[in-house]
């Protein structure tokens, strides 16, 4: 049963981490460009699992994650974001003890549906 469906830019910790400090400083002072990412595809969040399906799928079974965080970092800092992130944070999903993902869903170039996912998520969780 699906309960929330979108478009996601997503990527590993260290795929975000590996972007040009140049790129991070630049990217919020263009209007037309995405943000920060190194895939991009569908996100499905069921009663069990978070599903990603697109360049490169990943199913994270909900009782693998051990935090989800909206917000801003060192690996993904405000200055990636236009408007330094006043109308979005980037969702992190830390899973498996050891793996962390990045995901900005529903981005329509101002702002995304990162809160509601996180909301979802953490009522999920509880």
């Amino acid at each position: 049963m699906t309960i929330l469906e979108g478009q996601v830019f997503w990527g590993y910790d260290y795929d975000i981490y590996n972007k040009s400090n140049f790129m991070k400083s630049i990217m919020g002072m263009f209007s037309l460009m995405p943000p920060l990412h190194q895939y991009s595809g569908r996100v499905v969040l069921t009663k069990t699992e978070l599903i990603i399906l697109g360049d490169t799928d990943l199913n994270i079974p909900l009782y693998t994650i051990d935090e989800v965080y909206i917000g801003f970092d060192e690996i993904f800092p405000a200055s990636s974001v236009k408007n330094l992130g006043l109308f979005w944070q980037p969702l992190r999903v830390k899973f498996r003890a050891d793996e962390t993902v990045y995901m900005v869903i529903d981005y329509n170039g101002i702002n995304t549906n990162n809160k509601i996912w996180f909301d979802a998520l953490q009522q999920i969780l509880q």
